[in-house]
């Protein structure tokens, strides 16, 4: 939400008035209580359709002056009140920032969630865990990863009035941009989730990822949560830092089949799947705790969350069981999804022989992809595993990785056409691989 006033912060135009509005940018959710941010893009110019924003009540337009803007804009000017920037994504970038400063100063709280894996499942389980316990109007979230420069101010945006928690997710690929929103949204609460392989054909080292991903504890005002377990988050120290893990001192976590124990409360998810994804959950749990003082409603409602959208997702189709984890891959990532899923086949006495895996490219590792994919090969052989399907640019490194029979495929497409009769007959399936190769539709196979 946002004052009228505040909008000369971003314009030479003063606009006075001490009404709040909700800042939007798709021109079908406008009404009188909105300001429409028009971004003029290659497929779409919602300059060329003010009409609907007349016909939705709402009277202002954020737009950027240049010559054919101005043109577009001039027989509204009797109808709508405009108000002119020179940059309109860096305008979107200043309307977070004072979005997030009205925000905290009437008592919201923003928490921040950065890392190399793992971000995204805490923040949904967070999310899960605070919609569940003060209801859904009190909460909102970073929707898919919209966790960049304007997907974080785009997350903001969704403050309403009735608004106590909002939970931003803040991703990187580029050297400084995790300062960059660290800054912008100055949250009360924080937590680097790991440091892994991620992005290195931009970072190179985990110690590049290290220095961009944990520079997050600097602006945090109240808590930063440290993973003790990791490595390089293990020795972060303020005075606003608390230790979670094995290790943590202020939250010391236990894993026991599939529960975690933290500080003694205990919580057990049949649902999820690996170490990691309790130890992300317990962290949701700790940083649910700060915001609600209900442990034991806390307790009960962790048990109920579920992974969606193919990330550690349980698919079932009639006997065939799939875990799809086809959202993201790094080498970190991959190596930690594929082992928990080995100790859930180990618990449930299931015989590898009986399992298929099916591993996609893992995308923006720089210039040792190869290499990183050969490692990951050897890593599936070394578990035992038997039946393996490699698809992708580099299917072949990881193939030479896992030094045995094992099937290639160019694409998805080449596996879904070719090799339906075979995949339909395993009742376990892995699949885990990059965003981009879509590998989700792999689980639409039909034995019919």
């Amino acid at each position: 939400m946002i004052k009228l006033s505040d909008l000369a912060k971003i314009s030479k135009k003063s606009i006075e008035g001490s009404e709040e509005f909700k800042l939007e940018v798709d021109n079908r959710q406008l009404n009188a209580d909105s300001i429409f941010i028009a971004i003029v893009g290659d497929r779409f110019d919602p300059l060329m359709y003010l009409d609907k924003v007349v016909d939705s009540g709402c009277r202002y337009v954020i737009f950027e002056e240049n010559i054919e803007n101005n043109k577009k804009i001039k027989l509204y000017e009797d109808k709508l009140d405009f108000i002119s920037v020179t940059d309109i994504f860096l305008a979107i970038q200043n309307l977070g920032e004072i979005v997030a400063d009205n925000f905290k100063k009437k008592f919201g709280k923003i928490i921040a969630i950065s890392g190399s894996n793992g971000k995204t499942t805490t923040k949904e389980m967070l999310n899960f865990l605070l919609k569940e316990c003060v209801g859904t109007e009190s909460v909102i979230c970073t929707q898919k990863n919209n966790n960049n420069h304007l997907g974080v101010p785009f997350t903001l945006f969704q403050i309403t009035k009735k608004t106590k928690y909002a939970i931003v997710e803040l991703g990187s690929n580029h050297p400084g941009e995790i300062e960059h929103l660290a800054k912008m949204i100055k949250p009360q609460i924080g937590y680097t989730t790991n440091i892994g392989d991620t992005h290195l054909e931009f970072f190179e080292t985990r110690e590049n990822v290290f220095l961009e991903e944990s520079i997050l504890y600097k602006y945090c005002s109240e808590s930063f949560l440290v993973n003790s377990d990791d490595y390089f988050l293990k020795n972060l120290d303020s005075s606003v830092t608390r230790t979670i893990g094995e290790e943590g001192r202020d939250f010391k976590f236990e894993f026991k089949d599939q529960s975690v124990i933290i500080n003694e409360h205990k919580i057990k998810n049949d649902f999820i799947t690996g170490r990691h994804n309790l130890f992300n959950l317990a962290a949701a749990f700790v940083i649910a705790n700060y915001c609600i003082e209900d442990i034991e409603k806390i307790i009960t409602v962790a048990k109920n969350f579920k992974p969606t959208h193919n990330r550690s997702q349980w698919i079932t189709k009639g006997k065939q069981k799939i875990f799809l984890d086809a959202y993201n891959a790094n080498p970190s990532s991959m190596r930690l999804a594929l082992l928990g899923y080995y100790e859930k086949l180990s618990l449930d006495g299931i015989d590898l022989n009986r399992v298929l895996c099916i591993f996609g490219d893992m995308n923006e590792l720089g210039s040792n992809s190869k290499i990183y994919h050969e490692e990951i090969g050897l890593y599936v052989n070394q578990l035992g595993f038997k039946n393996v399907a490699f698809v992708g640019r580099f299917s072949e490194s990881y193939a030479k990785g896992f030094g045995a029979s094992c099937l290639q495929f160019e694409s998805t497409k080449n596996l879904v056409d070719s090799f339906s009769h075979e995949f339909v007959s395993y009742e376990n399936v892995f699949i885990k691989g990059s965003r981009s190769l879509q590998l989700e539709l792999i689980t639409d196979i039909t034995s019919g």
